[in-house]
């Protein structure tokens, strides 16, 4: 089994990552296929879930959320994003949820510029 690389919230604070710069607001998370870097990740306080915190190509720096499945992994498609080493390049889906929110749907890791199933 991998080892999960997901920060809890002061460790990430302390280890100069900073969430406040990142948004899950429709008005700045793309919806549809795109390509971004996984910056860091922080479990949620909120929900069962991990929080990703992404840099889009076009310097867009979003939040998508993994929840947890019923096999106690946080995924995002068939992407198991816990144990996804920061820097990860990925291709993520985003649709809007019934609130109009952005909802992951999807995601791939590129490994030599092709996507691929994590």
């Amino acid at each position: 089994m991998k080892e999960r690389t997901v920060l809890g919230f002061k460790p990430a604070l302390e280890a100069g990552y900073e969430p406040r710069n990142y948004s899950w607001s429709p008005e700045i998370v793309p919806v549809g296929v795109y390509e971004a870097t996984l910056d860091f990740m922080i479990w949620s306080n909120k929900h069962i879930a991990v929080d990703c915190y992404l840099s889009t190509d076009d310097n867009k720096h979003i939040r998508l959320t993994a929840y947890r499945n019923k096999a106690d992994d946080y995924m995002a498609g068939a992407v198991a994003v816990a144990c996804l080493p920061f820097g990860t390049r990925l291709m993520v889906t985003v649709a809007l949820n019934g609130n109009g929110n952005p909802k992951w749907t999807d995601a791939a890791v590129i490994s030599d510029g092709e996507p691929s199933a994590g």
